[in-house]
């Protein structure tokens, strides 16, 4: 297949559909969502007791900055990584006239777009040139070469037809720190993980390999999480979780796992549905997603060693899952709070008419739940009972959590929403409104998607995008925004 790396952007405008996976699309209006359980405090905006901003304001305009990859095409980004000197990147993709780039580009600590990156501070990999919209990147990291390695999914083969047009790889791309893709890893700088053939499941629905999550292990040897579709039976059409291994060069890493892949079932599960990986300091993967468990959607966690392998101390057989609320608990994220292990995603009660919150937890140090964290066991914030959700997390150097994510004020505007928690899981009085900052970015479905905590401790960046359209999407740009902590 025909790979093309671009520096610059074609013309065009699509919408990122549903082929590109689960929800990383701009949320639509929904009537399945919200909650019952008991509730943190975190009132509306407006506020009359509403504290000032910590967005910082020598940053952008008001803390946030515009960032659009392209001046006419949908753009967004989706994670973002920091280097040991304070610079950091942020990786996402950019529409190019109905097909999808995956995309990185490199800002100095001050924030300003790094030129000498790339194509005036964007690097742009088209892995599946005459592709659609399945293509995109959700997970970065930096190596310690300084190399920077992306992950996500694009189309297995673009010259296939019918429902073989359909089928998705995990990918992983790897640019020099020029920007430039790095053809010492895979083929032209790109390394596909096909963990197995596709299948049309019901009506449009197709199963194919789905990726999320990312990490660098020593010996910058890489690690990639995702799903594909069951082999545990041959009737079954659902997914199961993927743990692959890359070695340095980007090829499958047959040391790892069982032939390169850790593979496994949520829990007697059905739609195991993948999101991030973290890697911790004693040098073990610890993998995020939720499950359709009995009729419950519930967070699953895997965890294993560097080497691919369950660990047995974790949960039972290195699996974990509760069921944190009655109706939809899901898990976008877990990082470790000293021995611990705090999670954030959105969730709801069993009454499928409610509104999504989002939502944070935490497990033991030995995987289970921790009912004495939140409120019984977990915080939601619910803005105004409308859908909010909560996409990525991170834990500050004394203990405290740093969710970012969107909130919905009514049916046709969403803004980004950040939250502050105490160690313990209650909202931070201090912090902007009882613990939150709702951001207009200037559209009607606008998100928060990642965050990273700057080398030195003393400020997080936090990535997303400004969303045009609360229902299809469109001319979406990319945004960042500067927090002082």
């Amino acid at each position: 297949m025909k790979r093309i790396w671009y520096g610059a952007l074609l013309a065009g405008v699509v919408t990122l559909s549903a082929a590109c996976g689960d929800d990383d699309e701009t949320p639509a209006p929904t009537t399945a969502s919200g909650g019952t359980a008991t509730q943190a405090a975190a009132s509306p905006a407006g506020s009359a007791a509403a504290k000032p901003s910590i967005m910082d304001s020598s940053f952008g305009a008001g803390g946030v900055l515009a960032a659009p990859i392209s001046a006419t095409e949908n753009d967004r980004f989706m994670a973002v990584a920091f280097a040991p000197d304070g610079s950091y990147y942020a990786a996402g993709y950019v529409s190019q006239g109905g097909d999808h780039a995956m995309a990185v580009a490199k800002f100095a600590a001050a924030g300003t777009l790094d030129k000498a990156f790339g194509k005036d501070g964007y690097a742009i990999v088209n892995v599946a040139a005459g592709g659609k919209t399945a293509e995109v990147a959700r997970a970065i990291a930096v190596q310690s070469s300084g190399k920077i390695i992306i992950g996500g999914v694009a189309e297995h083969d673009t010259t296939a037809t019918g429902d073989a047009a359909k089928d998705t790889d995990m990918v992983v791309v790897r640019f020099d720190t020029k920007g430039v893709p790095d053809s010492t890893f895979g083929k032209d700088g790109i390394s596909r993980i096909d963990a197995g053939t596709g299948k049309i499941t019901t009506g449009t629905t197709f199963v194919g390999d789905n990726a999320w999550g990312l990490a660098t292990l020593p010996g910058d040897k890489v690690a990639i999480f995702g799903t594909s579709l069951s082999i545990a039976a041959a009737d079954r059409v659902d997914t199961d979780y993927v743990l692959a291994g890359l070695t340095s060069a980007g090829v499958l890493d047959t040391a790892f796992g069982k032939d390169g892949f850790v593979r496994a079932d949520g829990a007697n599960s059905s739609g195991d549905s993948p999101r991030n990986i973290v890697v911790t300091s004693d040098g073990k993967i610890m993998a995020a997603g939720y499950s359709n468990i009995g009729g419950i959607v519930q967070p699953v966690f895997l965890r294993t060693s560097a080497a691919g392998v369950l660990d047995t101390t974790w949960g039972e057989g290195g699996k974990a899952t509760a069921q944190v609320l009655p109706g939809v608990a899901e898990s976008y994220g877990i990082v470790p709070q000293g021995n611990d292990f705090v999670a954030a995603g959105y969730g709801r009660g069993a009454d499928a008419a409610e509104k999504v919150d989002m939502i944070l937890y935490r497990f033991k140090a030995n995987g289970t739940w921790d009912k004495d964290f939140g409120t019984a066991g977990v915080t939601r914030v619910d803005l105004a009972k409308d859908d909010d959700r909560g996409r990525a997390l991170t834990v500050l150097p004394d203990g405290r959590i740093l969710v970012v994510g969107s909130g919905k004020m009514d049916a046709t505007n969403v803004n980004g929403l950040i939250f502050m928690a105490s160690k313990d899981g209650k909202p931070e009085a201090g912090f902007g409104t009882n613990g939150y900052v709702l951001t207009d970015l200037g559209g009607p479905a606008d998100t928060w998607y990642g965050v990273a905590i700057s080398p030195d401790k003393k400020t997080a960046i936090v990535v997303g995008y400004k969303g045009v359209d609360a229902t299809n999407g469109g001319n979406d740009d990319a945004a960042i925004a500067r927090i002082t902590l």
